[in-house]
């Protein structure tokens, strides 16, 4: 079996994407073949982020040395489903405690987030890349009072999502 079989037998279902990451926890060329997946774009490559995003949530450790190609790959891709993928994996290593991210990951991450927030994204993408930008709020003095403007002019005509993570946010800030 490899990464490619894997994923032929894996849906969008949590329960097929957790066992399709529990099976990339047992086998690191797995995990590599599928990462392989996520930056150079194939017929598997959303099925490959939507198990990335998932095992990250329990595995995040084993996937750091993959976080620089898969930050770069959000450049690739232009569907709303791979984005928040991405976004979520951006996210969570963002939060990780140790220097897992780079200044110039920083600056790639806050480059996507800001273009995906004031694209034509579904929800769930802007969702996460606001968070990520407030998160990374303090690389850069500009971040602040940009990402304010974006939602405050925004807040009022996006979806109930976005308004309550814009309002959020904006309190904070």
């Amino acid at each position: 079996m490899n990464a490619e079989i894997i994923l032929v037998k894996t849906d969008a279902s949590l329960e097929k994407r957790e066992t399709a990451a529990q099976l990339l926890f047992e086998s690191p060329s797995f995990l590599a073949e599928t990462v392989t997946m996520i930056t150079e774009p194939q017929d598997l490559s959303l099925k490959a982020l939507m198990v990335i995003e998932v095992f990250s949530r329990k595995y995040f450790e084993k996937l750091k040395p993959f976080m620089a190609d898969i930050i770069y790959a959000g450049k690739i891709y232009s569907d709303s489903s791979s984005r928040r993928c991405l976004a979520k994996l951006f996210g969570l290593g963002i939060k990780q405690d140790d220097d897992v991210l780079s200044q110039e990951l920083k600056k790639e991450i806050l480059e996507l987030s800001f273009l995906w927030l004031v694209s034509n994204e579904k929800a769930a993408v802007k969702v996460f890349s606001m968070q990520n930008i407030y998160d990374l709020r303090h690389e850069e003095s500009w971040i602040v009072p940009e990402l304010k403007g974006i939602l405050e002019k925004e807040i009022t005509t996006s979806s109930p999502g976005y308004r309550s993570r814009a309002a959020k946010i904006l309190r904070k800030l």
